[in-house]
C-alpha cells in the first residue's frame, strides 16, 4: 500500500471493482433523497439495485484477481449506506418513528459491530459443507446473519402492509428486527448465496416489484418514468448499433469503408459508419412503432406519442457518430492508436469511451426534441451500462473484437 501511495497522485489507486461499489454511493443517494420525498417504494427499487452491485463486487473482485484489504473496508462503507443508514430512513418516513425508533437503533448498533468483525476476518470457510456436497473446494460463508437481511425484512413488512394494515406491519418489522439484530451478532456462520442468477433473481426481482408499486401509487408523476423513458430512449441505438456490427462484420458498403480523417480521428472512424449508424438507428426507431402500441395496449399511456420514431432515431443516430469524434481526436493527439486501450488508466479510457456517444445522443434528444434535463442525466449514466452490456453480447457472438 505504501509504494502504491508513493507513485500516485492520490492516496489509492481504484479499480474496476472498486468503481461497482462506488456506484452505491449515487445510488444511496438518491434512494434517500426520494425516501424524504416520499417515494418509498422507489426507494426500496433503488436499494435492490445497490445490493446489485453489493453482490457483484465481490464476486468480480475474485474472478479478476483483484481482492485487497482496502476492497474489504471500502464495501464496509457501503454496507453501512445501503443496508444500515437508508433502510433507516425509509422506515422512520414510513411512519415507523417515536418508540419504534428503538428497533431501529438496535438493528444500526448490532450491524455495525457485525461489519466491523467481518472487516476483521473477513468470509468463513466451510470446507466440510462443501465435502459433503462432493464439490470438492472450501465453500464461503458469513459469521453472524449478514446485513443485506435488513433489505428484505422492511421490503417483507412494505408488502405485508397491503394485507394487514400499517399498525400490524409495524409490529411485525419490530421483532423480525429484533431478533435480525440478535443474529448480526452471534458467533455462528451463516449461510452466502454464491449463484449469480440467485443473486440477480432476487435484487433484480425486488426492483421490478417495487418499480411497479411506484408506479401503481404515483403514476405519470413518479419519478421512476425519468429512468423508464430513459432507458427506451436508448432502444433506437442499441438496435442501431447491433445492426451496424452486423455490417460491419460482413463487410456491407465497404466502398464507404474510408477514413473521415484518419490523422484526426483514426482508421476506424469511417464514412461508412457515420452514413450507416444513423441509417439503421432511424430503422429502429420504426421498430418501436409495434412496442409503443403493445405498451398503449397494456398501461393506457405512450411514452412517446409526441414524437415521430424514425426521426427520433435518426437524431440518435447523428449524435452517436458526432459524440465519438471528440474523444477519437483526443485520443489521436495523445498517441493512442484506433482500437487500442492503454494499460495505463486503462478503465478510465473505457468509461471515456463509453460517455462520449451517451453524451452525443443525450444532447441530441434534448436539443432537437426538448426531453427534460433530467431525462439527459439519466440517459447519460445508465446509458454506459446499456453499452457495455451490449458490447459484451457483440464479443460472445463474434460480431465485435473486444467487450470494451
Amino acid at each position: 500500500m505504501s509504494n502504491e501511495i508513493k507513485s500516485s497522485v492520490f492516496i489509492i489507486k481504484l479499480n474496476r471493482v472498486d468503481l461497482i461499489t462506488l456506484s452505491s454511493v449515487l445510488t444511496t443517494f438518491i434512494a434517500m433523497m426520494f425516501a424524504m420525498e416520499g417515494h418509498l417504494y422507489f426507494s426500496m427499487a433503488l436499494l435492490f439495485l445497490a445490493m446489485t452491485a453489493d453482490a457483484l463486487d465481490g464476486m468480480l473482485a475474485r474472478k479478476w484477481g483483484l481482492e485487497r484489504e482496502f476492497g474489504r473496508y471500502l464495501d464496509g462503507f457501503m454496507d453501512v449506506l445501503i443496508y444500515l443508514v437508508v433502510p433507516s430512513v425509509i422506515m422512520l418516513q414510513w411512519q415507523f418513528n417515536g418508540y419504534w425508533s428503538v428497533f431501529i437503533l438496535l438493528m444500526i448498533a448490532c450491524g455495525s459491530i457485525r461489519l466491523s468483525v467481518f472487516n476483521q476476518v473477513g468470509n468463513t470457510e466451510d470446507s466440510a459443507e462443501a465435502e459433503s456436497e462432493g464439490e470438492g473446494k472450501v465453500k464461503l460463508g458469513y459469521l453472524g446473519m449478514p446485513v443485506f437481511w435488513s433489505v428484505f425484512i422492511l421490503a417483507a413488512a412494505m408488502l405485508l402492509e397491503k394485507i394487514i394494515g400499517l399498525v400490524a406491519a409495524h409490529n411485525i418489522l419490530a421483532i423480525a428486527l429484533t431478533g435480525f439484530s440478535f443474529y448480526m451478532v452471534v458467533n455462528k456462520p451463516f449461510f452466502k448465496f454464491s449463484s449469480l442468477q440467485q443473486i440477480l433473481v432476487l435484487t433484480l426481482g425486488g426492483f421490478a416489484i417495487f418499480t411497479l408499486l411506484e408506479l401503481l401509487q404515483f403514476g405519470i408523476s413518479s419519478p421512476v418514468n425519468i429512468l423508464l423513458l430513459a432507458l427506451y430512449l436508448q432502444i433506437p441505438v442499441v438496435i442501431g448499433g447491433i445492426l451496424h456490427m452486423v455490417m460491419v462484420k460482413r463487410n456491407y458498403w465497404n466502398t464507404l469503408a474510408i477514413p473521415v480523417q484518419k490523422n484526426w480521428f483514426g482508421a476506424n472512424k469511417t464514412w461508412r459508419g457515420m452514413v450507416a449508424v444513423p441509417a439503421l438507428t432511424a430503422l429502429g426507431g420504426l421498430c418501436m412503432y409495434p412496442l409503443e402500441w403493445l405498451v398503449s395496449q397494456l398501461f393506457g399511456i405512450s411514452l412517446l406519442s409526441q414524437w415521430n420514431l424514425v426521426l427520433l432515431g435518426l437524431i440518435a443516430g447523428v449524435g452517436y457518430v458526432l459524440g465519438e469524434l471528440p474523444n477519437s481526436f483526443f485520443k489521436r493527439r495523445i498517441g493512442v492508436q484506433a482500437g487500442e486501450v492503454p494499460e495505463d488508466r486503462k478503465y478510465w479510457f473505457i468509461a471515456l469511451d463509453q460517455l462520449d456517444s451517451a453524451l452525443g445522443v443525450a444532447f441530441a434528444y434534448w436539443l432537437m426534441l426538448g426531453i427534460s434535463f433530467e431525462t439527459v442525466w439519466v440517459y447519460v449514466i445508465s446509458f454506459p451500462i446499456t453499452a457495455l452490456l451490449v458490447k459484451q453480447w457483440l464479443f460472445n457472438k463474434k460480431l465485435k473484437s473486444s467487450a470494451a
